[in-house]
């Protein structure tokens, strides 16, 4: 997972980047709201609410090695579920959305229409995309600054909205909801993973809460 600078280095680096720019609402939404990276290739304009804030996540989007692509439900009740947008996401799909060439005709794939990610021939989105311009971006980034970023792929950004849940102190449970885990010991994987300047932070806090709890006691 990234540290909360490197994901502040990293969103940085792609707003000023000439060409990849156009993917920084994209690479937002992964990091913000931990999608499979075919999940968010599946979203139609259904999917959203925006009054709701909310996604409905129960689909994704697949590509077989011949190109066809094709609609896949979620491998467990559990991969259905609904994920809240924070303000940068809201605002992500509102840019996305804005952006979007209107079609004469929306490609219907396996009953499903509307779909919010389209490369530039209009067809939806598939993983590879996506992966191969966060790869090259990976890349660039590295090749550009002197403290270099670990990988970075699609799944690192699930695995790190994952891990900032976490650190923000959500109920396991919850995050297993979020995820789409059907089994909670991968949610606690990333509770066990928290490093030891996490466990610092959180004693310091509570301390400082202690400290002020003793002042107002005292007045």
């Amino acid at each position: 997972a990234l540290t909360e600078k490197q994901q502040k280095d990293y969103l940085n680096y792609i707003a000023q980047d000439k060409h990849y720019s156009r993917y920084l609402d994209e690479i937002i939404i992964l990091l913000g709201t931990g999608m499979r990276i075919s999940e968010l290739c599946g979203l139609t304009m259904s999917d959203l609410d925006f009054e709701r804030r909310r996604i409905r996540v129960d689909h994704q989007l697949v590509r077989t090695r011949d190109g066809k692509r094709y609609i896949e439900k979620t491998k467990t009740e559990s991969g259905c579920r609904y994920i809240p947008m924070s303000d940068e996401v809201y605002q992500s799909f509102y840019n996305i959305l804005s952006n979007r060439k209107k079609q004469k005709k929306e490609i219907m794939i396996d009953g499903y229409a509307g779909f919010i990610l389209l490369d530039k021939d209009g067809n939806p989105k598939v993983a590879m995309h996506i992966q191969k311009v966060v790869k090259r971006l990976w890349e660039k980034y590295n090749e550009e600054n002197i403290i270099p970023l670990p990988r970075i792929t699609p799944h690192v950004c699930r695995h790190t909205y994952c891990s900032n849940m976490a650190k923000s102190g959500m109920n396991p449970k919850t995050l297993q909801y979020l995820m789409g885990h059907s089994d909670i010991s991968v949610t606690m994987n990333v509770y066990t993973h928290i490093s030891f300047d996490d466990a610092e932070e959180e004693l310091k806090r509570m301390e400082e809460f202690r400290k002020a709890q003793a002042e107002v006691e005292q007045k």
